[in-house]
């Protein structure tokens, strides 16, 4: 990335390193559930809640880097996400009669303090980055998360993930800002 054409954050406690895990930590995102999730943030990011820096989806959970805009919490943009994934990956499941998943959740959201989160953990981890050098840590954490876990021998490789951004791909499944600046840093 040339620095000349990053951006620079106005207030860098507005970016966060979130995971958020599906209920059980049943793996049972796939494919067609990964594209919900892409579209789901693009949703967001056209209707500028965030901007996204680095994402990864993995079979039970999403890591995420994002720039909350101004107006938006981070518990509003994550509340927002997860309802809105929640209810699209359980229609999803519904219309393709997917009654053991749907049996897995509905178990497995029994056991959770909030019993109406059928897909999603109702909580969600999250770190305030202040630091740049944190800010490349998590993005790299992001993109070699399929590499660790087996499921891709680069980082590349694994299509849902910011790392082709990064790497100028254009087989990309969602824009990210690969052109960013910590002015804290």
């Amino acid at each position: 990335m040339r620095s000349r054409d990053r951006n620079y954050f106005e207030n860098i406690t507005r970016v966060y390193f979130v995971t958020t895990t599906i209920v059980g930590f049943l793996e049972i995102l796939d494919e067609d559930i990964y594209r919900i999730i892409i579209n789901d943030l693009r949703y967001y990011q056209d209707r500028r809640d965030f901007v996204l820096i680095s994402y990864v989806l993995m079979p039970n959970h999403i890591h995420l880097v994002l720039n909350t805009k101004e107006g938006h919490s981070i518990s509003q943009c994550m509340g927002n996400l997860k309802r809105l994934t929640s209810r699209h990956i359980t229609s999803y499941l519904q219309n393709n009669n997917d009654l053991y998943i749907l049996e897995m959740l509905k178990n497995n959201a029994a056991l959770e303090p909030a019993k109406d989160c059928r897909v999603w953990k109702p909580r969600f981890d999250c770190l305030v980055i202040f630091k740049e050098e944190t800010l490349i840590q998590k993005i790299q954490y992001c993109h070699l998360n399929p590499v660790r876990k087996g499921l891709a021998i680069t980082p590349e490789d694994w299509p849902c993930s910011s790392a082709r951004n990064y790497a100028e791909r254009k087989d990309i499944l969602l824009e990210v800002d690969c052109d960013w600046k910590c002015l804290a840093c």
